[in-house]
């Protein structure tokens, strides 16, 4: 059985602590859609199948660092079984988890990618990918958290990998791979 260290994982079904590792690592822990995770020990955190999903990378580049991966930008008052799948209720929840992992809240910085328009629908007047983008950032400066970079918008799809450091990678097929 693999272990994992030093990481919160919300996985859609609840949260679950796991211990701290006494060193860092170089493992990578996946976040799946509608998920987020939140790492003390270095790990990469990495999606994929980013379209109009906006992932939301939050770091205080020292203590912990969090990935979500956002599907819509607002529950709309409807009950929320799944806080990650929402902009309005996944960066508060994110924002708790790293609170709990002792991040240091003035100093967190955020970078994002995606809200790609892989779809048009001649009924929207505007794609869900701009709409998602558009919640992220709007939260992300209530939170009073400085958006430090971003890859967004577009006709393509992205895999991201996010560091404690901040560091974020975005791949395409198209592109390739770059640095935000």
């Amino acid at each position: 059985m693999e272990t994992r260290y030093g990481m919160k994982v919300y996985d859609g079904e609840g949260e679950v602590a796991l211990p701290r590792s006494p060193g860092r690592t170089n493992e990578r822990r996946p976040v799946g859609v509608a998920e987020y995770a939140v790492v003390t020990n270095g790990a990469t955190l990495v999606t994929s199948g980013l379209g109009s999903c906006v992932a939301v990378g939050l770091t205080d580049r020292e203590n912990a660092a969090g990935l979500l991966h956002v599907m819509l930008p607002s529950h709309e008052g409807r009950p929320v079984e799944n806080p990650a799948k929402f902009a309005d209720s996944g960066i508060p929840a994110l924002l708790t988890a790293l609170d709990e992992a002792s991040a240091n809240r003035g100093e967190l910085v955020a970078k994002i990618a995606g809200g790609s328009e892989m779809i048009t629908f001649q009924s929207q007047e505007r794609s869900i990918g701009d709409r998602n983008v558009d919640a992220v950032r709007q939260i992300l400066e209530a939170e009073g958290i400085p958006l430090r970079g971003e890859d967004v918008g577009g006709d393509e799809g992205r895999s991201i990998e996010f560091s404690l450091a901040g560091e974020l990678l975005v791949r395409t097929a198209r592109s390739g791979q770059r640095p935000v």
